[in-house]
């Protein structure tokens, strides 16, 4: 099986991310509470690739993309993008 690259556009289809803490959930649906902020699931948007791609790519050898200094970069180029105000999912439930 092949190693998939942290900036694997296909990797990142399915990436939430907390608007109150920058707390990013890889994978399915996220818990109902932040596992950083206890923030309701509501708080969870599909976060831009770009977005991410950035943040990643300013990631030193041994930072995970959930560390302090990763959310802060993310809350604010979201801030700055104007993405919290236009988001593409928020907090959606599925059957």
């Amino acid at each position: 099986m092949a190693k998939i690259s942290p900036t694997d556009p296909f990797n990142m289809a399915l990436l939430w991310t907390c608007t109150a803490c920058g707390f990013v959930w890889e994978g399915g649906q996220p818990h109902m509470e932040c596992p950083s902020c206890e923030a309701y699931k509501t708080a969870f948007i599909d976060i831009p690739q770009h977005i991410e791609v950035a943040v990643r790519e300013k990631l030193k050898k041994g930072q995970t993309p959930n560390c302090t200094s990763a959310r802060e970069q993310r809350l604010t180029l979201m801030n700055e993008q104007g993405v919290t105000r236009r988001f593409r999912v928020k907090g959606r439930f599925l059957p």
